[in-house]
């Protein structure tokens, strides 16, 4: 497969850039007792270094994501859940003389006369695609939340304050590029870096599924959703209902990760409201709210603090909140942007925007979309089964061509 090839390769900054790993419902559901209890887990092993072929090894145990899963108890004893991937990244301002001749990429000399371009060598980083840390202390507290942060050689990355760190000063990861093995990922000091053969206990089970039809019961409030209220607040609520209608979970913030309990009371007369607060240390949130009749996906209401009223929604993890076909999906912030261009290869033959091209064709027309607009950047598109050959040479004429923003997706 092309992704085992690539060895999880996302070309970066102003070379080359790979989509983000879409968020996965499984990796939120890493957390409590599951992921503190990774070092009892028979499914565990703890690794001293995990070089890039390592990491191109590990199975892909989130259906959700193609990135490595890895568990981390901190020096401070945290435990962190991560999502890494290798990366290739161009180095800022290198002529000519630092690259090696691409095969396919051409450029005209004094005389006009098309020679072979030379295109810069990039190096090795690896990308913390999105890393959570919890406290030992309050398991259902998040102390640290980040993504996309990029590990150059040496660099030294502490989980507990989610920071790059200097040597010594509390990094629990670092990364490096020389040496035996190659690139590779080592813990420092007391902490442990963990892989799994498979998903935790708890994170691969579904969120808890509303009862079929209109008619709301009290159980169908359980769950885990997605709250916002007034443009101010937001989260993750988890809700559960007892037998006597009474609410009982746990409220964590955006804004600092902490976890509040919530108390609460689904409607005696109407099974389709519900009542809850959310107790923070000094004040607390009274939510009033009705959950959707129509597929049960979210609910919208009410909440009071300091006797002042907002509104507030909520929307079901795994669930459908609009009509069928019509539900709207993460939305991609690059799909928004203006200049794309698609480019798709196949067995060595390029479409641009559909239509079929040559190395030459391409990389003209390529660039004489940069010279119009210098913000051009392309989508290029790439079946499971394509050789890691043909893409380096399609990466390698986009590149020459004088693109500085190329995105990896899934062809057909």
């Amino acid at each position: 497969m092309l992704r085992d090839r690539l060895a999880g390769l996302a070309l970066l900054g102003l070379g080359l850039t790979a989509l983000a790993t879409a968020r996965g419902d499984e990796f939120e559901r890493i957390e409590g007792d599951a992921l503190f209890g990774v070092a009892r887990n028979a499914d565990a092993k703890a690794r001293k270094a995990l070089t890039l072929g390592d990491l191109d090894a590990l199975p892909t145990i989130l259906r959700d994501s193609r990135s490595p899963l890895l568990l981390v108890k901190t020096d401070q004893g945290n435990v962190a859940r991560l999502l890494v991937s290798p990366a290739l990244r161009k180095p800022q301002g290198s002529g000519e003389a630092m690259g090696a001749m691409s095969k396919g990429a051409m450029k005209k000399d004094a005389k006009g006369k098309d020679t072979p371009a030379m295109v810069a060598a990039p190096f090795p980083v690896l990308v913390l695609e999105r890393f959570d840390t919890f406290d030992a202390s309050n398991r259902s507290s998040r102390l640290v939340h980040g993504k996309d942060l990029i590990l150059f050689d040496g660099f030294h990355f502490d989980l507990d304050s989610g920071q790059v760190v200097p040597e010594g000063q509390g990094g629990d990861l670092q990364f490096l590029v020389k040496g035996e093995g190659g690139p590779r990922l080592v813990p420092v000091g007391n902490a442990v870096v963990y892989t799994l053969a498979k998903p935790p206990a708890g994170a691969a089970q579904g969120a808890p599924r509303p009862s079929p039809g209109r008619l709301v019961v009290p159980t169908d409030f359980n769950g885990r959703y997605r709250l916002f209220a007034n443009g101010q607040w937001s989260g993750t609520l988890d809700l559960s209902v007892a037998e006597d209608k009474t609410v009982t979970g746990r409220f964590r913030s955006d804004l600092n990760g902490a976890s509040y309990p919530i108390e609460g009371q689904v409607g005696t007369e109407s099974a389709q409201k519900i009542a809850f607060r959310i107790k923070f240390p000094r004040a607390h949130q009274d939510y009033e709210g009705l959950l959707w009749t129509e597929g049960k996906g979210a609910m919208a209401g009410t909440l009071t603090m300091l006797d002042r009223a907002y509104g507030f929604f909520a929307v079901r993890e795994g669930a459908r909140y609009a009509p069928e076909g019509e539900d709207l999906g993460p939305l991609e912030k690059a799909s928004s942007r203006p200049n794309r261009k698609t480019v798709s290869v196949h067995k060595g033959q390029y479409t641009l925007d559909g239509k079929p091209q040559t190395d030459q064709e391409l990389s003209d027309a390529l660039k004489r979309a940069v010279a119009a607009e210098s913000g051009t950047w392309v989508v290029l598109q790439v079946p499971e089964d394509e050789s890691f050959a043909d893409v380096r040479r399609a990466l390698d004429v986009i590149n020459a061509a004088g693109v500085v923003t190329v995105r990896l997706a899934p062809g057909d």
